[in-house]
Formats: C-alpha cells, structure tokens, sequence
C-alpha cells in the first residue's frame, strides 16, 4: 500500500487523484462486461440456430476470467501493478473483435471470443485490489469501496445500450446482437490508456519464498478464497437462472430486464456500506455476516413465488455478494505478505471464476432440472452454511487459549 499518508491521515480525507482516475476506469471498463453477459447468449443463438447454446457462451465467459486472474498475477508481478488489468483489457478487445466476426467464422471463433472476452471481467474487477495499494493501510477499505462502486455505472448502463449499440451494428452491416461487442472494442481500450495514468500501484518483481516470513506461506489464505468462490458460486447460479424463472412467470423482457438491473446495482453499489463494515469490525466478521446473508437471501427462492420474493431474492442475493466480495478480498490483502499479494490476488480471481463455471455449468442446469428454482436454492444455501460454519469454527480456534503444559511433580522431593 502507498505509505505516502501519515497513519494519522482521517479515514474520510480526499483521496489521491490516482483513486478518481481509477475509478474513471472503472466505469468505462465495465460497459464493455454486458458484451459477454447480456449479448454473448443471444449471438450463440443466431450463430447456431437454438437457444440451447446461450449457456455454452456464458460458461465459456467465465472459463476465461477464471484463466486470467493467474495470468494477470504473473504480469503484475514482472511489470507492475497496472499492467495485469490493462493486459486483461487489451485480451478482452481481441475477444470482442473476434465474437463480431463469428457470425461468419462459426461456432468455435464465438466460443474462443468470449473466452478471451471473458478476460475484461477479471481486468476490471483487479481493479478493487489496486485501489488498496493507492492509499494508505487505514483508507483501503474505502478505497476498494469506491473501486467496487464505480463498477456499478457501466454494469447497468450496459445492458441498456444493447438497442442503441444494435442499431450501430446494422449501419455497418452487422446484425444487431454484435452491438456491445463493438463497444467493447472501444471501451476496454480506453480503460487501460486510463489505468496506464495511474501511478502507485505495486510494481517491481515479486520476493523469492526465501524472503517471505514463514506466516505468510501456510493456509491463511484458504478461507478468504473460500469466501470469494462462495459467494461466487451463488451469485452466477442464481443469476443465471432467474430469467428463465421469471419468465415462466409471466414476466415480460422489459420487465424481466429491470429486475436484472435491480440485481446488478445491489451488487456493486453496497460496496462503500460493505467497504465501511469491514473498516469497522474488520473483514473476517463480516465474512460470516455474508454467509449468513446470502443463505436468509436463498430462502426466498425456496419459500417465495410471488413479486415480493423475486425481488427479495435478486435485491438480496446482490448485497450479499458484495458482502462476500469486499470482505473476502480485503481478507486476502490482510493475510498476504506484500511480496507474495499478487500471486494471491491471481488466485482470487481463479477460484471465483472457477466457482461460477461450476455454478452456470455444472450444477444449475441439473438442479434446476430436478426441482427447479426452490432446489437450486436450497443447495446454494447449504454451500453458504458449510461456509459459515468453516468461519465461525476458524474464529473460535483464534479465540481459544493453548492449554497450559502441564508441570510433573516429583513427590519424591517433597
């Protein structure tokens, strides 16, 4: 973290110039993540002919932001901190670019497209970890806060421009559903011309394991990554899902599109409230308050049926996401010696993206099939118990005292 600020600089002072400039990226960045989420399913469908491929494309998406945080983490720790999202960035324009021309190519350019593309999610949301580094040690909870914020601009903006960026696609001969594909052409690029006017980011090569402190080598790092992909898993499962059901609830799109964008906003615009629990109780407290949130969340969906539960559901699932997200990450800056933070940060976003590919390939579908919305959410609930109660017994195990050794009394000697 920048130590430039005295450690009695107050928590709500202004923050550096390099904070805005990368919150600014932030929000240009994020617009370009409804390419994959909200058009990439839809181009899957008109490539292939059936609706059944719109989940192939998602997944694919995840795939590749899961094999971007490690590679991303390897860049940060040869070039510096900005290099690892602005990479990330350029790979997703590539992404982007080739999706556009699947339309000629087939199937398999769409599919390695969006793997590429899906690159940007992770370029954007390494952006949360290097707001830490811009501050000093008692602003990075706010700092992340805003990072996490600013996400929220693009994320819902996004899906809003997929008629306007469709009516650009057909003026040049394009079909309408490539739209934000085209924007993200534009966007990711900026995004990482901004990031390169950031300065303060850790830079420089990463310590050998000889030069970390033995603490920092061992599993401390296990239950923050534990956090992530749980809240992960349960996000993308039930996001995923929920236009289906509401449709089959007699929702129209217009209707199922501001539910989506209800549930988009809770999830990264809590972030400054999520951002200033941790600064208060710290982030390993609030860590088992986002289980515990996230399964009363997922009881909606097993109890629920009408309006009221929907909403519930997505609204809640959203914050406690957020929950999951700010907590769990700034775990993982607490837990990791600053030589080894990158690699570790690498490895967050690999056990988040892996988590949502698990969520949207491996379990939705089947639960889904078996029982339906109620089923999928008593699974995810489940997940989030188990997860509490890892927590909570890794809390009591720091609060207990070692047993006193006990003394042998030679009663010869008495």
């Amino acid at each position: 973290m920048n130590t430039s600020d005295t450690p009695n600089t107050p928590a709500r002072a202004r923050l550096p110039r390099t904070v805005l400039l990368l919150c600014l990226s932030q929000i240009v960045g994020s617009l370009g993540l409804a390419a994959g989420a909200t058009a990439g399913p839809l181009l899957a469908e008109l490539v292939t002919g059936s609706a059944a491929y719109g989940p192939t494309a998602m997944g694919a998406l995840v795939t590749g932001s899961a094999l971007a945080g490690p590679a991303a983490g390897a860049i940060m720790r040869r070039l510096g901190r900005v290099w690892g999202p602005a990479a990330c960035n350029l790979c997703a324009t590539a992404g982007a670019a080739i999706v556009v021309f699947s339309v000629h190519w087939g199937l398999v350019s769409l599919l390695v497209g969006t793997v590429l593309l899906g690159a940007g999610t992770t370029g954007v949301m390494l952006g949360r970890y290097l707001a830490t580094d811009l501050v000093d040690e008692h602003r990075a909870p706010q700092a992340m806060g805003l990072a996490v914020a600013a996400v929220t601009v693009g994320a819902v903006l996004g899906p809003v421009l997929l008629g306007p960026t469709g009516a650009v696609a057909e003026t040049v001969g394009l079909p309408p559903q490539t739209g934000l594909h085209l924007l993200a052409v534009v966007v990711f690029p900026l995004a990482s011309l901004i990031l390169l006017k950031v300065r303060g980011g850790g830079g420089g090569p990463e310590a050998s394991a000889t030069d970390v402190p033995a603490t920092g080598r061992g599993s401390g790092r296990l239950l923050p990554l534990l956090v992530l992909g749980t809240g992960n898993l349960s996000m993308v499962a039930i996001m995923g899902s929920a236009p289906n059901h509401l449709q089959h609830g007699g929702w129209d799109l217009q209707a199922v599109g501001m539910f989506a964008a209800l549930h988009i906003g809770a999830m990264f615009a809590f972030a400054p409230v999520s951002a200033a629990l941790c600064r208060r109780f710290g982030p390993r407290p609030v860590a088992l308050v986002a289980a515990l949130c996230m399964t009363g969340s997922l009881a909606f969906g097993v109890l629920g049926g009408g309006v009221g539960s929907d909403l519930a559901l997505l609204a809640l699932v959203g914050v406690s996401w957020n929950l999951h997200l700010v907590s769990g990450s700034m775990w993982l800056v607490e837990v990791t010696p600053e030589p080894l933070r990158h690699r570790a940060e690498g490895l967050g976003e690999l056990a988040m993206g892996a988590a949502a590919a698990a969520g949207s390939l491996g379990l939705a579908g089947p639960l889904l099939s078996l029982g339906g919305l109620p089923l999928l959410c008593l699974a995810m609930a489940a997940v989030n118990v188990a997860t509490a109660v890892a927590l909570f017994a890794r809390a009591r195990s720091r609060r207990t005292p070692a047993a006193p050794i006990p003394v042998s009394m030679d009663s010869s000697k008495s």
